[in-house]
């Protein structure tokens, strides 16, 4: 549950609209680089006392998430029952106060599909699907998925995530640029040896450079590769545990039973016997998920 979560659902509209909000943490670089001057900078998150890297506004951010926003509702149908909205409201409430931003404006929907999901967008915009509403059997649960939400949203994940892919999308396109020079340069010396020797052979020069575009494609795969595990897939790993940890506090301050969240992800580990290996995952495994949450229960003595 967040804004990156592995989709389960057959509906192709419903995807295309899930895949959307990766929107959020795959901006092109060179469609924000207008904005990085004013907004770059390393700042203290006060809810989690991390320092975080941010290139982005919260207001050009906000603004992509409402594109989004209303692309998810447009596209799926929203649930107009009261059973599921009246109730998502009433426990978003109580997590908001439990994290101090009662005071903010927040947007709730529940689309009605049976998708195990729900998902953040930034602007304080939370979607849950009406399929992890009934997989959550008590509200306490239902509070553990809204608090990990809210959790994202003080831990700036969204705004962190994206800074992240800028600052390594212009790395990996600087390094490809940088190796594909030095690749070209041999076949340039090659070709001037070559001509100096009064033995030019054009055929061998085009295979070099052939050979100098292959490998600097497999130079910039292996970049971006390097990019994804190891930086992006374990900073998001590292958000959804810190976020977890964020929700047991915000449920604890709103008076929901927080035990209720290390049961909801030990049903989500049995749900989820065939998942991928972890390092190839957003998401850490929900056995280790609960785990940890229980441990951070008992240590705080709740």
């Amino acid at each position: 549950m967040c804004d990156n979560h592995d989709i389960q659902t057959t509906d192709p509209e419903m995807k295309d609209v899930l895949t959307k909000r990766r929107m959020i943490q795959g901006i092109a670089a060179g469609t924000m680089l207008g904005y990085t001057a004013a907004a770059s900078g390393c700042a203290t998150n006060p809810e989690t006392g991390d320092r975080q890297f941010i290139l982005i506004g919260e207001s050009q951010l906000n603004s992509m998430a409402a594109q989004s926003w209303a692309d998810a509702k447009q596209k799926q149908k929203v649930s107009t029952d009261p059973r599921y909205t009246q109730r998502l409201a009433r426990i978003g409430s109580r997590i908001s106060q439990g994290a101090g931003r009662g005071d903010q404006s927040w947007d709730y929907a529940v689309f009605d599909d049976d998708t195990k999901n729900a998902f953040v967008l930034p602007g304080n915009r939370v979607g849950f699907y009406k399929g992890m509403m009934d997989f959550a059997e008590t509200d306490s649960q239902i509070a553990a998925i809204m608090g990990h939400e809210v959790g994202h949203v003080s831990g700036r994940h969204a705004a962190e995530r994206v800074s992240q892919q800028m600052a390594g999308n212009l790395a990996v396109q600087a390094g490809s640029a940088y190796g594909s020079s030095k690749l070209m340069d041999k076949c340039r010396e090659l070709d001037r040896q070559m001509r100096a020797s009064g033995r030019y052979n054009r055929a061998e020069i085009q295979r070099c450079v052939q050979s100098a575009q292959r490998n600097s494609q497999l130079l910039s795969a292996g970049l971006g590769i390097g990019l994804m595990y190891g930086l992006i897939l374990p900073y998001s790993r590292k958000h959804e545990l810190q976020a977890d940890i964020l929700g047991a506090k915000y449920m604890h301050k709103a008076g929901y039973d927080v035990r209720e969240s290390v049961t909801l992800w030990e049903k989500m580990a049995d749900e989820n016997t065939s998942r991928q290996p972890e390092w190839m995952s957003t998401h850490p495994d929900p056995a280790r998920r609960a785990q940890q949450l229980s441990d951070y229960i008992t240590a705080q003595g709740w």
